[in-house]
């Protein structure tokens, strides 16, 4: 049964032992004192899913011995920054089959073996890490402190990938987490990962990219194989077109020659006028504040969703890259609401050892959280035909965050028993709420398996983004 397999796996996957080693491994623990390291982790991480702000009075009040907040503080140095490396680096490792593909993710597995959406966050952090985190500088802070995240459709599963400096830039990191797919996936990027470099490893590996394209992004195409290349009016063609989809089989991105991504498919969705009128304020806005004007192209292009790949079209039919696109910007909600719930982007400390560390369990109780919500989610759907909200799951977890942190001292049979209430607690008050006049995305992507729509249909649906 799904219930108890995964909550002993869970609590098998943090004995002490094994995190007590690491600190050894890494000389945060020479002697054992009153701090145990295992407490100190747990502490840290579990403790840090309370809505209440974690300090090192809340910290001391998780671990057995009594100490004081004096005594933690001295904790954080380098060595407990290795520490955390460590610890997360374990646990990841000892997790990353544990998850269930989601049931109405299945069908995807038809097309790619995974589909894996490529996101970042950038947060400011005290002025003490500008050495270690230095700021990209258009912010106007001294540090940032840039975490490359990604998260697997079909399982559920959140995979951070790089702790940077704010200065790296998100096209610096696309080639790099490009050379990390394998035959037969899939990655779905932002317009800030665009680069040649990245399409180029996707396709040595046998690998799809979907991104959004930038309009800074000059298109050539050609005519046949041996015909030289032109540049591509894609405002013009679109300008002059009554369709609401449009498709360019073969284009080649960026500078002409061999500086540029393709062959890729460019697929292009009218958006309604709500959608486009959205988008041109926001263009006319952001230009406003750089004290230009947009374009009369510039103002065209919004009007439309225009999306890349190097998948073929029997692979990836064009109305399928218009729903894997929208799950992806619902999954941006996700996270957003992960970086809210686990303050990934506050930072309060001057110790630059302690932020580190407060990084690192941010991030492992970030992947333990999305770990929670794929098997409450897939026994959910399995027994109720029901949705577990992710939003709802983390209020819940945050009701207990302490506790739980309070349990690992316990031993496992009482952290075991705490955690079948929570997780009783989790099926019955995190189910997600539906009405019966609105439908989800899922819903759309199963309808479009289950029963095709014609070609107009399926673009409308995107057009309201």
């Amino acid at each position: 049964m799904l219930l108890p397999s995964f909550l002993e796996r869970f609590v098998a996957t943090f004995h002490p032992q094994p995190f007590r080693d690491l600190a050894r491994q890494t000389a945060w623990l020479k002697r054992q004192g009153k701090i145990d390291p295992f407490e100190f982790l747990t502490s840290l991480v579990f403790g840090q899913l309370s809505p209440l702000r974690q300090t090192l009075v809340s910290q001391a009040q998780c671990l057995e011995e009594p100490v004081t907040p004096q005594a933690i503080h001295e904790r954080y140095n380098p060595r407990a920054v290795a520490y955390f490396q460590a610890a997360f680096a374990h646990t990841l490792n000892q997790t990353l089959d544990w998850s269930p593909a989601r049931p109405q993710a299945l069908e995807l597995q038809k097309h790619f073996r995974a589909v894996h959406l490529l996101d970042s966050t950038c947060f400011d952090c005290s002025e003490s890490l500008q050495d270690i985190f230095p700021s990209c500088g258009g912010d106007g802070s001294a540090a940032n402190i840039k975490v490359l995240l990604r998260y697997e459709l079909i399982s559920g599963r959140l995979e951070p990938l790089k702790v940077l400096e704010g200065k790296r830039s998100d096209q610096g990191q696309a080639w790099s987490a490009a050379q990390l797919l394998k035959q037969g996936e899939l990655q779905i990027n932002d317009k800030g990962f665009v680069d040649a470099k990245a399409w180029q490893a996707a396709r040595e590996a046998g690998a799809y990219l979907l991104m959004p394209l930038p309009h800074s992004l000059t298109l050539w195409t050609t005519e046949g194989p041996h015909a030289p290349e032109q540049a591509l009016d894609l405002a013009d063609a679109l300008a002059h077109s009554l369709q609401d989809r449009l498709e360019w089989p073969e284009v080649f991105l960026g500078t002409q020659g061999i500086h540029r991504a393709g062959p890729v498919r460019l697929v292009a969705f009218r958006l309604s006028p709500e959608s486009a009128g959205r988008h041109r304020a926001g263009l006319r806005e952001s230009m406003r504040t750089k004290g230009r004007t947009p374009s009369a192209k510039a103002l065209q292009l919004a009007g439309w969703l225009l999306l890349v790949t190097n998948a073929p079209a029997a692979k990836l039919p064009s109305a399928l890259v218009a729903y894997l696109y929208r799950v992806r910007w619902q999954i941006e909600l996700i996270f957003r609401q992960a970086k809210s719930v686990l303050r990934l982007n506050k930072t309060e400390s001057d110790n630059p050892a302690r932020i580190q560390c407060e990084i690192w369990a941010r991030l492992l109780g970030a992947v333990l959280l999305f770990l929670w919500h794929a098997h409450a989610n897939a026994h959910c759907w399995h027994q109720h035909g029901s949705e577990i909200s992710f939003e709802k799951l983390i209020r819940v977890m945050q009701q207990w965050g302490h506790t739980i942190a309070r349990a690992f001292l316990k031993g496992p049979d009482e952290l075991l028993g705490l955690l079948r209430t929570i997780w009783r607690h989790l099926l019955v008050n995190a189910r997600k709420g539906r009405q019966k006049s609105r439908t989800n995305t899922w819903d759309r992507l199963m309808d479009l398996w289950l029963k095709p729509k014609p070609a107009r249909q399926d673009a409308e649906l995107i057009f309201k983004l």
